[in-house]
């Protein structure tokens, strides 16, 4: 994999950073809004611009007075001296993210004008001793670049003049920024050829689920707190196993719907959790095995499995369980989730990193059976056996059916099509029987299988299995 290198933004509360990163990678990765120290985590995203992959950081909101004091602890090499906290937490964040940065994209606002903690901030990033970009927001028209002139005063060389809104400069501050990396023309990144697994983590609030993605990617991402609703923004981390490529998406804990206030931070990192679940490939649904399981963890499974994903449930906190009887617990989980009886089911604990290891190697086995295409003429076999056993009923009123073919029509995930004769019908109770039995038969692990019903006028002689009566 083409190592790419990392660019932090830095700037005061709301000078326009998360809208800055949304922009650069041309998606909606960050959440927006007027409210002060919305961005908590690092966000992380991808850029690719003339040939060359460029990481880009999108540090969390604090103060200006913590981000100054912050940065220049980093540069002496002093301790912290705020408190365990959440702002510790970002901080913290913040300081992980100038570590490994090779250039510091500097964000101001051109409509507040160059302003004392803009001075301050930029004395303190001359100290860190890296490339620093300055970009001034805000700028809507080619007749506004004149406010950009005031900035010189920082003396961090040419202000590039950028709307974060609408794009405008947004390719001129790439260029800028390609060059100060200084590329070597025998190195330039390639575009990663490599397939990514798109891995979701969901479960409600305090189940672990930032823990666990802690533990499986090494390293301290995700902002582990006690406090409800710590995480709002869906975090991508992409690491490499054996081969692979899984980009690991914390997503945040989500409440039930009628809880959360219209217009709110929460029911916008909602409404991008639901949309990070459709959007993966393989889900990891986190559950407290300490807790008893209730109706939102039985929504949070079913909109899983409304998204086609596949599916692992990862049961937590396995350490603070003093009877360790698995058959019990196993009975619990499928009498709870009788719907997925399919799903893989692994004990873990986040904490002590007990038996996280085995996760990436379902994962990866999860994904490669999404990935399953099975011939033509092995479904022909399959169904006629099936149906020698199990004969489909049709519901009252409608013909019986004539099961023409079955034909696998798309993969990840996989979805088959059952052809009958128009007018007549198949249970349903027959369709989720031969879900199953295709899962089973052709190995489609952890997957979830669809089957659509096709009625047509006519069929070729060759292509009808069997009339069933």
């Amino acid at each position: 994999m083409a190592k790419s290198d990392t660019v932090v933004i830095i700037g005061r509360i709301n000078v326009g950073k998360s809208t800055l990163f949304n922009r650069l990678c041309e998606r909606h990765r960050a959440i927006v809004s007027n409210i002060p120290g919305t961005t908590r985590d690092r966000n992380f995203g991808s850029v690719i611009w003339r040939g060359k992959t460029i990481t880009l950081i999108d540090s969390g909101g604090v103060d200006i007075d913590t981000l100054k004091n912050s940065i220049g602890q980093l540069a002496s090499s002093k301790k912290n001296k705020y408190k365990d906290s959440i702002e510790q937490e970002i901080i913290k964040q913040t300081k992980q993210a100038l570590k490994t940065a090779k250039l510091v994209l500097f964000l101001v606002d051109s409509k507040s004008g160059l302003v004392a903690a803009d001075k301050e901030l930029a004395l303190v990033l001359k100290k860190l001793k890296k490339p620093v970009v300055l970009a001034v927001n805000k700028v809507d028209s080619q007749k506004q670049t004149e406010k950009i002139h005031e900035f010189y005063k920082l003396g961090l060389g040419d202000p590039v003049a950028v709307s974060a809104a609408s794009g405008l400069g947004t390719g001129d501050l790439l260029d800028v920024i390609y060059k100060k990396l200084k590329p070597k023309k025998d190195k330039v990144n390639e575009i990663e050829s490599l397939e990514t697994i798109k891995l979701a983590i969901i479960g409600k609030p305090n189940v672990g689920k930032s823990s666990l993605i802690n533990k499986l990617s090494h390293q301290e991402r995700s902002i582990v707190s006690a406090i409800a609703q710590t995480t709002r923004e869906p975090q991508d981390i992409v690491i490499k196993y054996k081969d692979n490529s899984i980009t690991l998406i914390d997503t945040a804990g989500l409440r039930k719907m009628s809880k959360i206030k219209p217009k709110s931070i929460e029911k916008i990192a909602t409404q991008k959790t639901l949309s990070v679940i459709k959007a993966s490939d393989v889900c990891l649904f986190v559950l407290d095995i300490t807790q008893s399981f209730d109706n939102l963890d039985k929504h949070l499974a079913d909109l899983a499995i409304q998204s086609q994903t596949s599916m692992l449930v990862v049961l937590n906190k396995w350490d603070l369980v003093k009877t360790k009887d698995l058959k019990k617990y196993m009975f619990y989980i499928d009498r709870s989730f009788p719907f997925l009886t399919w799903a893989p089911k692994i004990f873990v604990s986040a904490k002590t990193g007990s038996n996280t290891k085995k996760i990436y190697d379902i994962i990866v086995q999860a994904h490669n059976a999404r990935n399953i295409r099975v011939n033509n003429n092995a479904l022909d076999k399959f169904v006629k056996k099936l149906i020698k056993k199990h004969r489909p009923h049709a519901y009252r009123g409608t013909k019986a059916p004539f099961i023409h073919t079955l034909r696998q029509v798309d993969i990840n995930p996989p979805i088959f099509e059952l052809a009958i004769n128009k007018g007549s019908s198949i249970k349903d109770n027959f369709i989720k029987f031969l879900e199953s039995q295709i899962r089973e038969k052709f190995e489609f692990f952890a997957s979830p299988i669809k089957v659509k019903i096709d009625q047509r006028k006519t069929y070729e002689p060759d292509n009808r299995i069997r009339k069933s009566r």
